[in-house]
């Protein structure tokens, strides 16, 4: 994103240049000041250079990581990353030429004046990535900028800063896929959903057999409750306590008076 975003920036800045100064050949690069040996990045002289000296995280609009759902299933993301650029123009131009120095200085900011927007409609070539980038001028104290220029390892030049908010960092990894719930097995005649895969060879889901097999154990277990009911009632020991008590039973009687 920040390789595509500089450099086209820089192209249409360089078209701005030629078109507002009449030059013919490009007067601002994309480029270190020095190089990592100490020695001047720059083939020639007589430029603006663009350099990118921080990136920081936006933090006020910090997201965490979500679930969309996508597909009848909820999809878990990792979170979008909003980060802010800091860029320097530094005008490089050497010996009498320091007029001219602040004058494509001057244009830089004229530059961003006229055009502190950027997006896929008014900048062809601005990758689909880049939703808005906004180019803001931004003034450091002097203790600021001898810092910049101190971690670049160069001596002061004519500079401009300016930050650059916001852009989106979004990842298309999926860290998660959680299968939604569709019911118990119940489906509609005529409507089955195989989207998990092949029916079993018994003609039911496993959701299915699990909920068939948990009712049969509740009327089993409902059966043998009532079985053990029974049986404690046909063998009440009250009624063997009253047996004993009168053997006389009441057939018995009555056969006696038919003898009688």
């Amino acid at each position: 994103m920040i390789h595509n975003l500089l450099p086209v920036v820089c192209s249409e800045l360089n078209d701005y240049f030629k078109s507002r100064y009449g030059v013919r050949e490009n007067r601002l690069i994309l480029s270190n000041l020095i190089n990592q040996d100490g020695s001047v990045a720059l083939d020639g002289s007589n430029t603006v250079v663009c350099s990118l000296v921080n990136v920081e995280e936006e933090t006020t609009l910090k997201a965490t990581a979500g679930t969309t759902s996508s597909g009848g299933a909820f999809v878990k993301s990792s979170p979008d990353i909003y980060v802010n650029l800091t860029v320097i123009f530094s005008s490089y131009f050497l010996g009498k030429n320091y007029v001219e120095a602040l004058k494509f200085l001057s244009g830089v900011i004229y530059f961003f004046q006229g055009k502190p927007v950027f997006t896929n409609d008014n900048t062809p070539g601005l990758s689909d990535n880049v939703e808005k980038a906004v180019f803001d001028l931004t003034s450091l104290s002097f203790h600021d900028l001898s810092a910049v220029f101190q971690m670049m390892g160069s001596k002061y030049l004519p500079s401009v800063v300016y930050r650059i908010r916001m852009l989106t960092f979004a990842t298309d990894n999926i860290e998660d896929t959680i299968p939604s719930i569709s019911g118990i097995g119940i489906v509609p005649e005529g409507d089955e959903d195989f989207s998990s895969g092949p029916r079993p060879a018994g003609g039911q889901s496993a959701a299915e057999e699990a909920f068939n097999s948990e009712r049969q154990r509740v009327v089993e277990a409902e059966e043998k409750l009532v079985t053990d009911d029974a049986d404690k009632i046909e063998d009440d020991p009250f009624d063997r306590s009253r047996s004993q008590a009168n053997p006389s039973a009441p057939g018995k009687n009555n056969d006696d008076k038919d003898k009688g």
